[in-house]
Formats: structure tokens, C-alpha cells, sequence
């Protein structure tokens, strides 16, 4: 369950302790820089803690269900004014530890769950920061406070998408952030001014003025980095991916050929189904190698599925934050925005190992046998449907087997897996040898029994995708939702129609109408 704080508490009732003391704003101002004068809400060092036990919260918090802790909702008091949200930003930038899985998400979170910031709050915070490219050129600087300044910058970006954007874009901030891409030192703060980059694009002026700048380059620096996809360095990795991800989708050059169309598929039969994941999530042009970017926690299942006998499959951690791995089927709900994923409902059961949690019915089981997850490690994903278990396993050691899914499942499982911002894992279905494949059983594996066509291993940009349903005749009895299927279900007690049963399978409510649906008949019965 990804972490998902609800915003309708009345924090104005709490009080906030506002000691009369000064103190100085670290790090991010230097001694020789002007000062911006902010009128000071509550003591620096007062909102740091809070900030930073915020931090230790997100590791522990797994209900979605919960109240929003204390800390939390005394953050969003204060940055409810405007000097209070720029005190709020400047601590999370200057005391989230790199090393933290957690950081980046965290500021995620927090800015997310924050009240959204004015256009002069932005502007006065990006004053404060002195963002330009002699900054970025430093010869020494703090590898922390700059990933975490590109990571707030991704985030305002994602928040004040409009007009409002293109207003807080200044060519200093773009300079910023271009600098790091095409100086290429650190990988966390290239990585995260790359997604900064390509999160201000979602406003289309700032996309076709990220776009002439990066082509004004002798080399363009997303091609540079592009080559890094495949590196065995976990962290230039992400870089390579995010790279060759904005090249296909945001920041497209002329005549360069996508990836999809270079990439070779031939002994490749199952991937991460594309037209079936929630939103924002980014998958490879192989299709298996996927990453979440967004703040909701974005999920996907694979093309095959398995209905009888031993099968396994392995996914390579990338990132070592927060993912739930595992199975489920087609009844299982992708709630996004809501913080559901893999694990959390009837019809799913995964392993998040960074938290080192089960997760079955949004419901976590401890699993202390084995350490926290790292970059480069293995989780083995083993179902045996005969023996009604589950079995996962981290670089071959093994956790207690699960059957609680088999109360309501017994078929229909599918390979899947969901994402907290900023993680990414690959996954590997049996086209390369497994590195740490179960002993104790026979096993089947998806790329022995899967197919698909050569049209259906493209995993094209959702801009192509979108294109080509505009493009595409849809039959008169469709359903509605998908049109890929008949529409065969009439909803009940409302009456609508006009829907698949697979579609059906995961509404809870009419689409048209908002009814509850008690029941679902087929139209030919």
C-alpha cells in the first residue's frame, strides 16, 4: 500500500509551537548572496523535526485507513501561509539524507499533501535557492541539497502545470537544471533534474523551450545519456532509462527512430502489459523494465497469465524504496491516486521489501527472516496453484510460504507489480537464465508458454497509442470502456450497459450513473 495522507482534518485548531528565536537559513543561502527577508512562522529547527519525522513515518505508516499523524498535520498548518510553505520547502531541502530510500518520496508526499503554493511563493522560493548555472557548475557542492532542490522543482512543476508554470520557469531555472544533464557528475542530481525537466514540459510552452535548449547542444545531452540504460550502475541506470523514456515520449528529435522500433523482441514472449497499468507509469521499449515517476502509486500486470501448475518469475531491484511485487488477477483494482496497488484488495497478494512487509487484502504481514531490499538484488516470485502457495524469495533466501489468496482465487493469476515514486525494478519472465531458480520443485516459466504477436511486443508511446484509437474504427457493439471487447454485461440495479465482462470485473461502481453494482448479467441470459 502506497502511503496516502487524507487532507480534510481541521489542523487549524492545533497549536504550533513559535519560539521568538532566530536562527539562520543552512546551506542553500551562502554567506556573500542577499538575503530574501521571510518573516520566520515557527523556529527552523522546530519544522526540520517535523520534516524529518515525517521521514520516519513513511517507512512505518501502512494503513491508508489511519488519521493523518500529528507531525503531518502540524507541517500543513504551517505551510498553510506563505512564509510558512517556503520554511517548509527549505528545511526538506536542506535535512532529507541522501542515502534515505524514503527522501525523494517523502518530499513527494509532503509537498503533495501541503496547500498548493502561489505563484509568488514559488517564485521567492526559487529566488532562495539562487538557482543558475554557475551553481550547478560549483566545483564543490552539496550532492544532497541540490538532489533535493531538483527533486522540490519536479514536484512545483507537477503541481503548477499551466500558465502558472510557464511563469516560474525562468531561464535561470532552466539553466539550472540543463547544466547538471550536460555536466553529468553526480547521477542522483542528474537523474532527478532530468525528471524536474520533464515534469515543467507537461506545460507545452515550457516543453518546446526545454526542447530548443537542449538542442542548442554540440551534443544533445538526453542522447549522451540515453546510452546509459543497460549500466550496471543501478543509479546512471535510472539516468539512462528516464533518458531514453523522454526521447520516445516528451522531447521527441526529428528523425531519430524510437526505441521500440530498434529494439530486438525475438526471443522475448511475455511483458508488462502496456495497455493495462495505471497512468503515469513508465515502461521500457522491451516491456520489462518498469518505473514510477508520479506521486500515486501506479501499477501494472503482466500478458500472461496462469491458471494451473508450479510458475516463477524474478524482478531485479533497481531502486531500493518502496514496491509491492507479487500477483494478482483480473479482478484486482489499480486505485492510484488512493494508494492501492498489488496487495491490497481480495484478488492479490505481494512483497514490498523494503518495508520488509506481506501485503495481502491492504492488510501487512511482517517478514523479518530476510534483510531490506538493495539496488541489484533478486526477488524470486514463486506460485505453486496445486499446493495452494505462495512462495517469495530475496537472492534465494526464502520467506514462509502465503495461501491467504487462495481463500478467494484459484486461477487467473497474473505476474504484477506496484510503485511508489521514484522506483523502478526489471523483470525477468524466463528469457535469460534465472539467478536464483527454486530447488525444491519443478517449475514452469511465462517465456516457455507465452505468445504474442509482433504487434503486440510494441510497446509504443502512449502518444502513438492515443493516435492510433483516435484512428481506429470501433464496432457498434463495443464496450464501451475498452472497445476491445463485445459489451455483453448489463449492470445491476441501474440498468446500464455497455460494458465487457472484463471491464466489469473491476467496477465497483456504474460509470454512468455512480450506483452501487450488486450484480452484473450477461445480456444473453
Amino acid at each position: 500500500m502506497g502511503v496516502c495522507w487524507c487532507k480534510d482534518g481541521t489542523p487549524g485548531e492545533i497549536e504550533v509551537y513559535a519560539p521568538s528565536g532566530s536562527s539562520q537559513w543552512p546551506q542553500i543561502i551562502s554567506p556573500e548572496e542577499p538575503r530574501i527577508k521571510i518573516h520566520k512562522v515557527v523556529d527552523t529547527v522546530v519544522v526540520d523535526q517535523l520534516v524529518l519525522e515525517i521521514l520516519g513515518l513513511i517507512a512505518s505508516f501502512v494503513d491508508n485507513d489511519e488519521e493523518s499523524p500529528v507531525s503531518l498535520v502540524k507541517l500543513h498548518v504551517i505551510a498553510d501561509k506563505e512564509d510558512g510553505w517556503i520554511q517548509v520547502v527549505s528545511s526538506m531541502v536542506n535535512v532529507i539524507p541522501l542515502e534515505d530510500p524514503f527522501g525523494p518520496s517523502a518530499i513527494t508526499i509532503l509537498l503533495d499533501d501541503c496547500p498548493l503554493p502561489s505563484k509568488d511563493s514559488v517564485i521567492k522560493v526559487t529566488k532562495l535557492f539562487r538557482l543558475s548555472s554557475q551553481r550547478a557548475k560549483a566545483r564543490e557542492i552539496n550532492v544532497r541539497v541540490e538532489r533535493n532542490i531538483c527533486v522540490v522543482l519536479g514536484c512545483i512543476a507537477e503541481k503548477l502545470a499551466g500558465p502558472n508554470s510557464v511563469a516560474v520557469f525562468t531561464d535561470r531555472t532552466l539553466d539550472y537544471l540543463i547544466t547538471f544533464l550536460i555536466t553529468r557528475r553526480e547521477p542522483c542530481i542528474v537523474l532527478f533534474a532530468l525528471i524536474a525537466l520533464e515534469k515543467f514540459a507537461h506545460t507545452t510552452e515550457n516543453k518546446l523551450t526545454i526542447k530548443q535548449r537542449l538542442e542548442k547542444e554540440a551534443e544533445h545531452p538526453l542522447l549522451v545519456l540515453e546510452r546509459y540504460a543497460d549500466s550496471e550502475d543501478y543509479m546512471w541506470r535510472q539516468v539512462g532509462f528516464c533518458a531514453k523514456w523522454a526521447l520516445d515520449n516528451v522531447f521527441i528529435i526529428e528523425g531519430r527512430k524510437l526505441s521500440y522500433e530498434l529494439v530486438d523482441m525475438s526471443g522475448i514472449n511475455v511483458i508488462l502489459n502496456s495497455q493495462d497499468v495505471s497512468e503515469y507509469l513508465k515502461i521500457s521499449c522491451n516491456g520489462l523494465e518498469a518505473r514510477c515517476d508520479s506521486y500515486s502509486f501506479e501499477s501494472v500486470r503482466c500478458t500472461f497469465q496462469v491458471d494451473r501448475g508450479c510458475w516463477y518469475y524474478e524482478a531485479i531491484i533497481i531502486t531500493p524504496g518502496v514496491m509491492q511485487i507479487g500477483w494478482a488477477t483480473k479482478n484486482s483494482h489499480f486505485l492510484n491516486h488512493e494508494g492501492y496497488g498489488i496487495g491490497d484488495d481480495l484478488f492479490s497478494l505481494s512483497y514490498d521489501g523494503c518495508r520488509r512487509l506481506m501485503w495481502y487484502k491492504a492488510k501487512p504481514t511482517p517478514m523479518n527472516d530476510i534483510p531490506a531490499w538493495q539496488p541489484g538484488d533478486v526477488l524470486g516470485c514463486l506460485i505453486d496453484i496445486p499446493k495452494r502457495e505462495v512462495v517469495f524469495s530475496l537472492n534465494g533466501l526464502e520467506l514462509r510460504p502465503c495461501n491467504e489468496i487462495f481463500d478467494t482465487t484459484r486461477y487467473g493469476f497474473f505476474a504484477a507489480a506496484s510503485f511508489m515514486a521514484f522506483q523502478q525494478c526489471r523483470f525477468n519472465f524466463g528469457h535469460e537464465p534465472f539467478k536464483y531458480p527454486p530447488t525444491d520443485r519443478p517449475f514452469s516459466t511465462f517465456n516457455e508458454h507465452g505468445q504474442l504477436t509482433d504487434e503486440q511486443k510494441k510497446v509504443v508511446p502512449r502518444r502513438i497509442y492515443l493516435e492510433q484509437l483516435r484512428c481506429s474504427s470501433v464496432k457498434e457493439d463495443s464496450c464501451t470502456l475498452c472497445f476491445d471487447d463485445t459489451a455483453c454485461c448489463i449492470l445491476e440495479p441501474c440498468g446500464h450497459r455497455g460494458f465487457c465482462s472484463v471491464c466489469t470485473s473491476q467496477l465497483k461502481e456504474c460509470p454512468m450513473c455512480r450506483a452501487e453494482i450488486l450484480n452484473i448479467r450477461r445480456e444473453d441470459t
